[in-house]
């Protein structure tokens, strides 16, 4: 964007009409450089008096704000002290959870294997069940064919 004198002009008369010209050109005013001295006795007692009172103010003050730090530095501690023991009882909670999942866990497949161990063992009760019968029918039928063969 390029300034152009009219646009200079159009802000110098906006300025005409502000009391920021005025204000600009004022000629300034220097105050006293140097404090005035007071010469009375009775002025300068008051002046210490108040200087006195002034000190006192600003030590209550100072020990509030350290007070204050104090607090609010106790309260930090506390809720940090706080925080790191809620973190710890979680930590603990997980751990008994997971104790206790890896509890059920083995007992449940310790009732599988024991189921499993009774399955095979009914299993091979029958099949030697099975086999015991077998032989004495196949006995029988020796014993049989034996009998009718002599008889005849």
């Amino acid at each position: 964007m390029h300034i152009t004198p009219e646009k200079i002009k159009e802000a110098a008369e906006a300025l005409e009409c502000t009391e920021l010209k005025s204000f600009m050109f004022q000629e300034p005013t220097a105050g006293p450089l140097t404090k005035p001295r007071r010469s009375s006795r009775s002025t300068r007692r008051s002046t210490r008096g108040t200087r006195r009172s002034s000190r006192g103010s600003r030590r209550s003050t100072r020990r509030s704000h350290r007070s204050t730090r104090r607090s609010r530095r106790s309260t930090r501690r506390s809720r940090r002290s706080t925080r790191r023991s809620r973190r710890s009882t979680r930590r603990s909670r997980r751990s008994t959870r997971r104790s206790r999942r890896s509890t059920r866990r083995s007992r449940r497949s310790t009732r599988r294997s024991r189921r499993s161990t009774r399955r095979s063992r009914r299993s091979t009760r029958r099949s030697r069940r099975s086999t015991r019968r077998s032989r004495r029918s196949t006995r029988r039928s020796r014993r049989s064919t034996r009998r009718s063969t002599r008889r005849s």
